[in-house]
């Protein structure tokens, strides 16, 4: 039987790009890369300076925006701000999105990969339930605590964030008055130079965590005086540049705004 030359080269040539994928690591059978997903991290203000209607609109915040934008492979965890974040701190709430799988067009069944997929959304669907549940759990405890420890609830968000590989979102829920042994920023006296001053001492007690790639909102900015906001704002701009994190003023407000996070919120250090 005659065999066509043209064929043998048709094979040969597909031989090649074979050997060709191989050698670059790029074969038809290397699947797809997984989801990385989001990581947010909320650090809730439950000291006594905080009113039960601020603690409302909290809860609120977290189910009303930030679980309903929540998606395959994300992680959210919940902590609270007290007086002893740094020594005992404890996450209230800590749970993992289901991900995705990838197809991959040359090995995967479109009809198994699609079964998957739905299974997949019915597992985040109980996940997303279940956080929900927790919430309300944690909202009707009634935490005391007689100060805001915030900068050790900053310590540990660089702990919790410092191998995590997917995009980092730190939400504080608090009126960002810092109240602890180091500082009482209510009861300071502030001036030109006071913003400086408390960073440089910060900064030699290794109090300036390093969150590079972080974004950053705050909820529940608030005071006795609009000078007291301003002052207290004012800083925890510089600090947070300090950091490296992404904080932009407009996300630093009484209420969450701007809510999800951009693409472009992420720091560029």
């Amino acid at each position: 039987m005659a065999i066509d030359p043209r064929g043998g080269l048709a094979w040969l040539a597909l031989g090649g790009v074979l050997a060709a994928f191989a050698a670059t690591g790029c074969a038809p059978s290397t699947p797809a890369a997984a989801q990385r997903g989001t990581a947010v991290v909320v650090f809730i203000d439950f000291s006594s300076s905080i009113p039960g209607d601020d603690r409302t609109a909290y809860r609120r915040e977290i189910e009303g925006e930030i679980l309903p934008t929540l998606g395959a492979g994300d992680r959210l965890m919940i902590a609270p701000i007290h007086d002893r974040t740094l020594t005992e701190f404890r996450p209230l709430v800590d749970a993992n999105l289901p991900v995705k799988p990838q197809f991959n067009g040359w090995f995967d069944n479109v009809m198994k990969h699609n079964r998957q997929t739905r299974e997949i959304e019915v597992q985040a669907v109980q996940v997303k339930d279940k956080i929900k549940a927790d919430v309300a759990h944690v909202f009707s405890k009634r935490f005391a605590s007689l100060q805001t420890d915030i900068f050790s609830s900053l310590i540990i968000a660089q702990k919790v964030f410092h191998e995590e590989r997917r995009r980092k979102v730190l939400v504080l829920m608090s009126d960002m008055i810092e109240d602890s042994p180091i500082y009482r920023f209510d009861r300071m006296t502030w001036n030109a130079d006071t913003t400086e001053k408390i960073l440089t001492d910060l900064g030699a007690k290794g109090l300036i965590p390093k969150l590079p790639g972080v974004c950053v909102y705050v909820s529940g900015v608030s005071a006795k005086s609009a000078d007291l906001a301003e002052n207290i704002g004012r800083f925890w701009h510089a600090y947070f540049k300090r950091t490296g994190a992404d904080m932009d003023p407009s996300r630093y407000a009484h209420v969450l705004l701007h809510w999800p996070p951009s693409s472009t919120c992420r720091s560029s250090a």
